[in-house]
């Protein structure tokens, strides 16, 4: 999920990303209007599968109980957070548990840190390589998710 702020009781969702047996499901907004898009997310969200996994699950739970939905989960990032605090180091951030092959070749990468901008961008100019650099960020993010959900898998309860 990428959103265009930090509070979900004054900031939007712009695109939610989950993964639906095999596929790889978005839904993303296309216009400054919310609502439709929130009672759009409403009635889906009760029908994904359970357990629901995110990393930093707590700004996803918040962030949807916000918009009148509740979701039970799973925090990706509870281990290696705990696993930090064991070795007094800061808490990883997904970039940094798995990085991305941009950062190789010093080459830019959007970060969750530039969605709202590019959102705001999305909505003044209609342009959608905006909402294009939104959408590649949070699959990038899914992705990684998932890498983490099946190949440290011991680390949670499944």
């Amino acid at each position: 999920m990428d959103t265009s702020g930090l509070d979900g009781r004054y900031n939007e969702i712009v695109v939610f990303c989950y993964i639906e047996k095999n596929c790889l499901r978005m839904i993303c907004r296309t216009s400054i209007e919310e609502e439709p898009f929130i009672a759009e997310l409403a009635k889906l969200v009760p029908k994904f599968s359970q357990p629901f996994y995110a990393y930093n699950f707590s700004f996803e739970k918040g962030f949807l109980k916000a918009k009148g939905m509740n979701i039970e989960g799973i925090d990706l990032f509870q281990p290696w957070k705990e696993k930090a605090e064991r070795l007094y180091l800061k808490w990883p951030k997904l970039d940094e548990l798995l990085s991305h092959a941009e950062y190789y070749f010093d080459e830019p990468v959007v970060s969750g840190k530039d969605v709202p901008l590019l959102w705001e961008k999305f909505l003044e100019t209609g342009d959608n390589n905006y909402l294009q650099q939104i959408i590649r960020h949070n699959e990038s993010d899914l992705l990684r998710e998932l890498y983490l959900l099946v190949y440290y898998r011991d680390s949670y309860r499944l």
